[in-house]
């Protein structure tokens, strides 16, 4: 499309192997991740730029043709970073997103998730593309711009909250995450006008500091009546991009990054992770399932639960160097598949065509039961082991 777009222009677009090396070589910074506040919170605001990178490139008219490396002072451009300014003249990408935007709002607007979805992915490429060592206008000067603006302003936004009096929790490249310190009706009415008023202060900001119209708009996306933000495993620090959190007027449980979304945990993992913060955000006990599921896994009651699934990136007889558990399982299995399906036995891991063995159970209370309890017992003051009735040290006098 670009290219398209330069022919009618009448500038021909440069050839895929004409990249300068040392500018490939640069590197590219990606999306800003403010450190997490660990815990439980409660009446949180979650705020989403929205197309933060496409918004990005259009109000500042960030375009290959029209980059600017090193502009002389009298020059009169958008300046992003020290390496990247940018002609204030009718560009070609902001220009084709100035098309794209509306067609994307009449398809939500006609409830066509799929065309939404579709202009969505086209949008972001435009970003990724110019970070693209096979994109004829790879430049990652340009990339980085865009990048950073983003990182500026969502540095931006946790200071407005914060000059406002609220704390922000945590932050991922387009969104930030705000504890609001209102009972939830409160919380639910104010967070929109927030929205609101952050936008109106944007403007003027990005008039002030690039005299240009700003094309960017933050929204207020939900509101968590509970929100968990655990830490690292095995450390303190807070993970990023995990978390589970209630949102306002829904029934079920919402995890990011979380293992119950991933498919290389088994469903005994998913579904004690389910229970636990269910009862967590209800305020309901959770030692008492926690001991209850462990001696169930105990007793073999959920042997039906232990299966991991875990895909081959190449042929079994490839694997060389190390033999990870689900190559072990697909060299005993009758069947040729790309996704194992296996159980950790007394034996080691054995494929479910040609299970011999009793699961080891004690594997799946070490290494799904308990990493998946652990964040939760740790916010409320509890021990895996006193929970699960595995407390065997002796007080010596």
């Amino acid at each position: 499309m670009c290219k398209l777009d330069s022919y009618k222009k009448g500038i021909v677009a440069p050839s895929v192997h004409s990249v300068d090396g040392a500018a490939s070589a640069r590197a590219q910074a990606g999306g800003h991740v403010l450190e997490p506040i660990t815990g439980l919170h409660e009446n949180v605001w979650v705020f989403d730029f929205k197309s933060l990178y496409p918004s990005v490139i259009r109000t500042f008219n960030i375009d290959p043709l029209g980059y600017v490396a090193d502009p002389t002072g009298e020059e009169d451009v958008i300046r992003l970073a020290g390496d990247a300014s940018f002609r204030r003249e009718k560009a070609i990408l902001p220009t084709m997103l100035d098309g794209l935007f509306p067609q994307r709002e009449a398809a939500k607007a006609a409830g066509d998730a799929v065309a939404s979805q579709a202009i969505k992915i086209l949008m972001n490429s435009f970003y990724g593309v110019l970070g693209t060592s096979g994109c004829r206008f790879h430049n990652v000067a340009i990339a980085n711009a865009i990048t950073g603006t983003g990182r500026r302003f969502l540095l931006w936004s946790q200071a407005w909250f914060e000059e406002r009096g609220f704390e922000v929790l945590y932050g991922d490249t387009d969104s930030v995450f705000v504890r609001s310190g209102l009972d939830t009706v409160a919380a639910r009415e104010l967070g929109p006008k927030l929205a609101a008023e952050l936008n109106e202060s944007l403007a003027k900001h990005v008039r002030a500091e690039w005299d240009v119209g700003s094309r960017l708009t933050m929204e207020f996306e939900k509101l968590y009546v509970k929100l968990f933000l655990p830490t690292m495993r095995g450390g303190s620090s807070g993970a990023r991009k995990r978390y589970a959190g209630l949102v306002d007027e829904k029934a079920e449980v919402e995890f990011v990054g979380m293992e119950v979304v991933r498919r290389d945990w088994t469903e005994l993992a998913k579904d004690v992770q389910r229970g636990l913060f269910a009862r967590l955000f209800a305020e309901q006990p959770v030692d008492a399932y926690l001991a209850e599921t462990a001696a169930r896994l105990r007793r073999g009651e959920l042997d039906h639960a232990l299966t991991y699934r875990k895909g081959l990136r190449k042929r079994v007889t490839e694997y060389t160097a190390n033999t990870p558990p689900h190559v072990v399982a697909a060299r005993k299995s009758k069947e040729s598949s790309r996704v194992v399906a296996y159980v950790i036995t007394t034996a080691g891991p054995e494929p479910l065509d040609a299970l011999e063995h009793e699961p080891d159970r004690e594997h799946y209370l070490q290494k799904q039961l308990r990493p998946v309890a652990e964040p939760v017992l740790a916010a409320l003051g509890l021990d895996f082991e006193r929970t699960v009735g595995d407390d065997r040290q002796m007080v010596l006098f």
